[in-house]
């Protein structure tokens, strides 16, 4: 490829990287950006920068003397990585609601508070950063060729075969174990991420990024090897260029981006902290996706058909009450009001409501042929199905997967509430 190609590549580069790291900066305290550590979060979209950085000065230039300091800036990448996840399961290590284990727990929060603050990290990822750096910077002056960017063969062709072959085997050789190395720390990791109460999101991002560079690992050593017999054949330099550079843009989105993105999402998120003390409440107990999604699971399990329906009419109701104050379309409230009336009014299963209040919701149902609907349509049937679901629900608390989804309630309320305390979690 033409350097002008690359150079324009470049630029695009460094608008890239720039404009994440903006964002990232200005959006730091959502909590999708918070909760992954925002200094940490830009020390692996920096890093990630700096070696798309060598690869295009690299082919720029063809010149390999900033390509020793390649591993540096991957060591800048993973570890920032590592620091965020081993900062967010400390926070999350205690396993059950032991009281010895709690007190245990807050007596380390209390006098090891550094633990848990981002800084401490940071001072970590700069002084093993700083390590690494006055130890290339020896390798370099002594004149060490063989701990350079794995894909500098071109360069390298330069050289007597019998150097290059070993250059080459000592290279790649460093690649190998630096990769089984980063692999096997990634594959730790997502056990211990999987195994703790932590957001999904958060699960799925280190489980996607340990996927795409086991894959880039796998392919790019093949690549090497493929391109050292056929030394003639420059393609295979190039094809390896842009594997890395697509590799490292879409760590770039899942890394940098995709928290970016989620931070937009859910700008507007009525989620609050959910206690156990909340749990008594019915009403406040099915606005939690975890409580609904067991009770739901409790009446299915007990066959329970009545409680379903006046369950899902609960909750389409409050769904169309919703949308009255998030001033919804419309023709999306009346479409969901004839919705409600077709679905739970005129079917079979509306002889479980009582003949009074279904009487009057099909009397006061007749304005929706006038196209004309108001909030209150449904209140006497919302009234009425909530007194319904509140004679299941004291039953439901006496058993025991009420029992067991409040100690779990319990253990993430505090868990949350350390994450408050260190700024992971933020008011948005």
């Amino acid at each position: 490829m033409n350097s002008i190609y690359w150079w324009l590549i470049f630029c695009f580069n460094f608008l890239l990287y720039g404009f994440c790291c903006i964002l990232i900066i200005k959006r730091k305290n959502y909590t999708c950006i918070s909760i992954r550590s925002p200094t940490l979060l830009l020390s692996t979209i920096l890093g990630n920068f700096f070696l798309t950085t060598i690869i295009l000065l690299y082919q720029i230039f063809e010149n390999n003397i900033i390509s020793s300091f390649y591993y540096i800036f991957r060591v800048m990448l993973f570890l920032s990585i590592i620091l965020r996840y081993q900062r967010i399961l400390l926070c999350c290590k205690i396993d059950k609601l032991d009281k010895q284990e709690i007190e245990l727990d807050k007596k380390q929060f209390s006098e090891k508070r550094f633990l848990f603050q981002e800084k401490f990290y940071v001072r970590i990822l700069l002084g093993v950063l700083a390590l690494f750096l006055v130890v290339m910077i020896l390798i370099k002056l002594i004149g060490i060729k063989d701990v350079e960017m794995f894909y500098t063969f071109n360069y390298i062709h330069k050289f007597e075969t019998t150097e290059f072959s070993n250059i080459f085997k000592t290279q790649m050789l460093i690649w190998i174990i630096w990769n089984f190395i980063e692999q096997f720390i990634l594959i730790t990791y997502i056990f211990k991420t999987f195994s703790k109460i932590v957001e999904e999101k958060i699960k799925m991002e280190i489980l996607c990024f340990f996927i795409l560079w086991f894959i880039y690992g796998f392919i790019s050593t093949f690549c090497n090897f493929y391109y050292a017999l056929k030394s003639n054949d420059e393609n295979i330099n190039l094809i390896i260029i842009i594997i890395s550079l697509f590799v490292h843009y879409l760590s770039l989105i899942l890394n940098g981006y995709y928290p970016i993105i989620l931070s937009y999402l859910y700008k507007i998120s009525i989620s609050y902290h959910f206690s156990p003390k909340l749990m008594n409440n019915l009403y406040l107990f099915l606005t939690n996706e975890k409580c609904y999604d067991t009770f739901t699971n409790y009446l299915i399990r007990n066959n329970n058909n009545k409680s379903i329906f006046f369950l899902q009419l609960y909750t389409h109701i409050m769904k169309y009450k919703l949308g009255f104050v998030l001033n919804v379309n419309r023709n999306i409230g009346f479409n969901d009001a004839n919705e409600i009336y077709n679905t739970y009014f005129e079917k079979e299963e509306s002889n479980y409501i009582d003949e009074n209040i279904l009487k009057k919701v099909k009397n006061d149902c007749l304005a929706l042929k006038n196209n004309t609907f108001t909030p209150e349509l449904f209140d006497e049937a919302l009234q009425f199905t909530f007194n319904e679901l509140s004679k299941i629900f004291h039953i439901f608390r006496g058993s025991n997967d009420y029992k067991n989804l409040y100690n779990e309630i319990k253990l993430q309320s505090y868990i949350q509430c350390k994450m408050c305390n260190t700024g992971l979690i933020n008011k948005y």
